[in-house]
């Protein structure tokens, strides 16, 4: 960690699910379970399902309640936050598409960039 960060992952996930999809996918950060959708919430990045997608999930068995424990048919919007020691988020990215995301060298470069106490 030449930069002196640590990347996390939240998961809408309960806890066992959360480490299954974490040894699954080789994820080699924490990975951290909030199946109550109280992180989500306070970085708005919630997904309700309506009923129709809820459907397709079910017809690809995606059980969305099965993987959270919970009922409240929530998944994450894909997001990325940097958050330097002082709290301050120094980046912010969500998109319904998880294939947009930033690019490397956006990173790099906020990283790499000092910060004001």
């Amino acid at each position: 960690m030449a930069l002196g960060i640590l990347p996390v992952g939240i998961s809408v996930d309960a806890p066992g699910n959360a480490r299954v999809t974490k040894d699954a996918l080789k994820v080699p950060f924490p990975l951290l379970s909030d199946s109550d959708l109280e992180a989500h919430e306070a970085f708005r990045v919630l997904n309700q399902l309506d009923e129709a997608t809820l459907a397709k999930y079910n017809e690809w068995h995606l059980d969305i309640e099965g993987w959270s424990r919970r009922r409240h048919h929530t998944v994450a919007v894909p997001a990325m936050f940097l958050i330097d020691e002082h709290q301050i988020v120094r980046f912010a990215h969500a998109d319904q598409d998880y294939k947009t995301r930033p690019d490397m060298e956006q990173l790099l470069r906020i990283l790499r960039t000092p910060t004001s106490k």
